[in-house]
């Protein structure tokens, strides 16, 4: 099917799924209380997003060579997210958050020199306007006095990894339909936190409550099939870059998950840090085109 968006359509559509992504905080420590480990959690989240895409299954077999791009692309990106794990073991949640927030400014880099695209002043302000909104809403909660050059490596490995998924996901995958898009990305992610999981844990465990196992599927329907489904839908409207940027409102729908949920308190930088995020998407939103392509796209449905 043909359709004309514009990369501001592209950026809210990847904005709204970041909503589903910033909710995961929310059913992880349901299932953590529940006994899960997050391998574990991780391995039923896309379980149960395989089974959404079961229906379309005979695509993704008569799409054998998109499909297997599609679930060596999801391993790949979910296997590498395990350093930000065992960066969360050396280093403060505060700075390995906020490392993973560098994801905007590797998209710009990627793009810049890897696949030789135009540098926009807003989107590259943009990106410097959510690292210095991370910086402000994760400050309160301390970076440590001493850091770890293991553990900062790790932290890095993630957000380069998730912006050549970026990349990939606004270019190649885009000439895929939908459905092997998500079913490719989903198989690929559960390959990926299985192996893991039994070489690391030695087993999957599952969830022991009817709370631990809505978690897992709340996690499996809105902060995967929703909100992955929305990032590889909006992706190639948005353009990598503006992906890039849109999704840092993750970070603004955990923080009211916080409040709302676990009555964490709101101080001044973080509302003013959240202000600053939602400024660099309509920044990045009213930018110049950096290409025709984006805003002329192709939805193979």
């Amino acid at each position: 099917m043909q359709s004309t968006r514009s990369p501001a359509t592209g950026m809210a559509l990847v904005a709204l799924g970041a909503i589903g992504f910033g909710l995961m905080p929310l059913f992880a420590r349901t299932a953590y209380a529940d006994g899960l480990s997050a391998l574990s959690l991780l391995s039923w989240r896309f379980g149960f997003a395989v089974l959404c895409l079961l229906p379309f299954l005979p695509r993704l077999l008569a799409a054998r060579r998109d499909t297997l791009i599609a679930v060596l692309t999801g391993a790949g990106y979910m296997g590498i997210n395990l350093f930000y794990f065992l960066a969360l073991e050396r280093l403060t949640v505060a700075l390995t958050v906020l490392i993973l927030f560098t994801y905007p400014l590797f998209t710009i880099l990627i793009g810049w020199l890897g696949f030789r695209e135009k540098l926009t002043w807003q989107n590259a302000t943009a990106a410097l306007i959510v690292l210095l909104a991370a910086i402000l809403i994760l400050a309160p909660t301390g970076f440590g006095d001493q850091v770890d050059p293991v553990g900062l490596g790790m932290a890095f490995v993630p957000p380069a990894a998730y912006a050549l998924f970026v990349h990939i996901a606004a270019k190649r995958l885009s000439s895929m339909t939908i459905p092997v898009r998500l079913g490719g990305v989903f198989l690929g992610g559960l390959i990926a936190m299985v192996v893991l999981g039994l070489v690391m844990e030695g087993r999957i465990t599952a969830p022991a409550t009817a709370a631990g196992w809505g978690a897992a599927i709340a996690l499996a329907l809105l902060s995967t099939v929703f909100a992955l489904g929305l990032l590889l839908y909006g992706a190639p409207i948005a353009g990598a870059e503006r992906t890039a940027v849109a999704g840092a409102s993750e970070l603004v729908t955990a923080l009211v998950v916080g409040a709302v949920a676990y009555n964490e308190s709101l101080e001044p930088t973080t509302l003013a840090g959240a202000a600053m995020i939602i400024g660099a998407i309509l920044l990045a939103a009213r930018g110049e085109r950096q290409e025709a392509k984006p805003n002329n796209t192709t939805l193979n449905v």
